[in-house]
């Protein structure tokens, strides 16, 4: 086998290989008794074809053809292992002579991942600042649950500020229904301003099985075809509710089945605000860190790399939209946007989040952060037990590629503890 390998810009590289005739027929030795397992002939078992029988049966053509596959398969692993490349995606081989009797030759171009020239991480410096609650945010929490433990009275008496009510509606421009502007039974807390303004304010004074109609003129920061457009609405009350909270006592407490007083409820409150004010710090501190390294290192990004990014962004941000429950399809016409759009706003983003990559695994290299397979399954394991359904899971899921994921994880992990204990000795 011969074969050459030229540098291309943006970190790809043109293989080009030439597979002697000797070689070609120990790959069309294999593809021929590969293929002879798999084929039916009268008189003869499956899986014992003679060879003799089965290449007249196949013809020279699909066993070159499987040949040919087999070979550039098989000689491609082997040049990429042979001078250590670091190949990105699955590339396609252009065959570029091909025949029986004769050399195969074909070339094949490959993106591999690119070098790094790394920032100085040794001089990284931050540290997460100590974690302050104001009292208020104790407060709201509370309310929040008092809020979640109300009781609705159903009432004949016109609606006022701070009922519930559900509502029929439906809204129109020119006449025009607008898509998405109508529900039904749908619910609310007169007051609480979650529509647009005037919207609830009409509500008050309405009793159950009213109707009325309105316009209100859409604000001019709202969604482009709404926006400052006169909207017609009408309105019919479902039913009308007194909202009865209770009080903020230890009885509250004690009512959600763990605290012994109110003392004891605003405790594990603000004990679980400093927890995730915490986190987002340190989140942020990684970030901060891993930042300070990327801005001062160059790398000339594939472009391979930074669309597998946007749509690794985009599958992310699918799943976030379904679990609102809302279709992705709804959203997009809600937001007046478009996936290309939004592939288009990304692109910075995507971009910053493939050097940060590239960043990363350069520091792992160079203070070789491993992961072993014990520590890998260890985590699989433990994150699979939180799945209701495991097994079920376990079935439906390619379990090696989500342990290059985990794998990946972990040493991410492992870089921002090297980057963390850097920091503070920078810090002292």
């Amino acid at each position: 086998m011969k074969t050459e390998i030229k540098n291309l810009p943006k970190s790809q590289k043109e293989i080009s290989v030439e597979i002697s005739v000797e070689e070609m027929e120990k790959h069309i030795d294999k593809a021929l008794d590969k293929l002879a397992k798999n084929i039916k002939v009268d008189g003869f078992r499956n899986g014992k074809v003679p060879i003799n029988v089965a290449r007249k049966q196949l013809g020279e053509t699909a066993v070159f053809e499987e040949a040919t596959h087999e070979a550039i398969e098989t000689t491609y692993l082997e040049i990429i292992k042979e001078n250590k490349l670091n190949p990105i995606g699955h590339p396609k081989a252009d065959i570029t002579k091909s025949a029986l009797g004769n050399p195969l030759e074909y070339k094949i171009v490959i993106t591999i991942v690119p070098d790094v020239s790394l920032g100085d991480y040794k001089k990284v410096s931050g540290k997460v600042e100590k974690i302050k609650i104001e009292d208020n945010r104790v407060e709201k929490e509370l309310e929040m649950i008092q809020k979640k433990r109300a009781n609705y009275i159903t009432k004949d008496e016109p609606a006022k500020k701070k009922d519930r009510v559900e509502i029929d509606f439906v809204s129109r421009v020119g006449g025009v229904k607008i898509e998405g502007g109508e529900s039904k039974n749908h619910p609310l807390v007169i007051g609480q301003g979650m529509f647009i303004p005037g919207f609830e304010d009409n509500l008050v004074g309405m009793k159950k099985d009213d109707i009325k109609e309105f316009s209100l003129v859409f604000p001019k920061d709202y969604k482009p075809e709404l926006a400052g457009k006169n909207v017609d609405f009408k309105v019919e009350v479902k039913i009308v509710q007194k909202v009865e909270l209770p009080e903020i006592n230890d009885g509250l407490a004690k009512g959600l089945g763990k605290f012994e007083s109110l003392d004891d409820l605003k405790k594990s409150i603000k004990k679980g605000i400093i927890a995730e004010e915490e986190n987002k710090a340190k989140e942020d501190l990684k970030a901060k860190l891993i930042d300070q390294v990327s801005e001062k290192s160059e790398v000339e990004i594939p472009e391979v790399m930074i669309e597998s990014e946007i749509e690794n962004m985009l599958n992310e941000f699918k799943n976030n939209v379904a679990q609102t429950g809302i279709k992705f399809e709804d959203y997009l016409q809600n937001v007046n946007t478009s996936i290309e759009k939004l592939k288009t706003e990304w692109r910075e983003l995507a971009e910053k989040r493939v050097k940060t990559g590239l960043c990363m695994r350069e520091i792992a290299l160079k203070e070789k952060i491993e992961v072993t397979a014990d520590e890998i399954e260890k985590r699989v394991n433990e994150t699979l037990k939180h799945y209701p359904n495991e097994e079920e899971v376990r079935k439906n899921i390619d379990i090696e590629k989500f342990k290059d994921h985990v794998a990946s994880i972990m040493v991410n992990e492992k870089v921002f503890e090297v980057l963390e204990k850097i920091a503070e000795g920078n810090g002292k």
